[in-house]
């Protein structure tokens, strides 16, 4: 299993472990322009604890929400497919089993989406706070923002880029076409969204702008990532249940 996981590592695309991150990067911080702005003019200073309030805002906005399902497939999510172009995973069965490829391959894309999109928000994150924590300023009588809110924000972004991640890999499996890998999981997101908001509106666990909000899930953040986590297992069972087929046909 070890051998199977570090070649999974290294086919995840370095080029999008570097342009993810950033993407997501930008995504953010794009966000905090209008509150920054809007924040100055009105009190002439920065408070304490400002760039946390800012981090959550754009960790949870629209704009980052939108792009994370196809950013997080993008460094791993085609694996399967280029495997079986290339020949590599007839080598590789060679020398380890059906499971072992299998199961690899999951642990790997849920860890190379979700370590993409998380490397974006720390990056953002240590961005943001070295800029502005030199010119925020310690008000007395306001608190500032808890730092437990934006670790629990992380914690779900991670889980959510794995998921998706999973996701384009079961369905570029199923279709046999790296691309699908991409465009499914932005697909798939904006029909739950459409489902939620035109039919659905009080199933609040199919809208995925609630899956990095810890506040809407009962028990919180762990709420939300344990729906996720058993979300990944169904695809992740369909990835392997068409992967070992199609392995067997090699």
């Amino acid at each position: 299993m070890k051998n199977g996981i570090v070649s999974g590592f290294r086919q995840v695309s370095r080029l999008w472990m570097i342009v993810v991150p950033l993407a997501i990067m930008v995504l953010i911080m794009t966000s905090f322009v209008d509150p920054l702005i809007r924040t100055y003019w009105e009190h002439s200073y920065i408070p304490k604890g400002f760039h946390i309030e800012l981090l959550i805002q754009g960790l949870r906005s629209n704009t980052v929400s939108s792009f994370l399902p196809i950013l997080a497939a993008l460094p791993f999510g085609g694996c399967f497919v280029d495997d079986l172009k290339s020949k590599f995973a007839r080598f590789f069965l060679i020398r380890s089993s059906y499971r072992t490829y299998i199961v690899s391959r999951i642990i790997v894309g849920f860890l190379a989406g979700g370590l993409a999109i998380l490397s974006g928000a720390l990056i953002a994150w240590g961005t943001t706070a070295a800029i502005l924590i030199p010119i925020e300023q310690e008000i007395e009588g306001m608190e500032p923002a808890a730092i437990d809110g934006l670790i629990k924000i992380c914690f779900l972004l991670f889980v959510n880029g794995g998921f998706w991640s999973v996701v384009g890999m079961a369905m570029s499996t199923l279709m046999e076409s790296k691309y699908i890998s991409y465009a499914t999981p932005f697909v798939f997101y904006y029909l739950l969204v459409i489902l939620y908001e035109r039919y659905f509106s009080d199933l609040f666990i199919i809208y995925p702008k609630t899956w990095t909000d810890p506040t809407s899930w009962p028990f919180g953040y762990w709420g939300a990532a344990i729906f996720l986590l058993k979300m990944t297992l169904i695809f992740a069972f369909l990835f392997s249940f068409r992967a070992r087929r199609r392995l067997q046909q090699l």
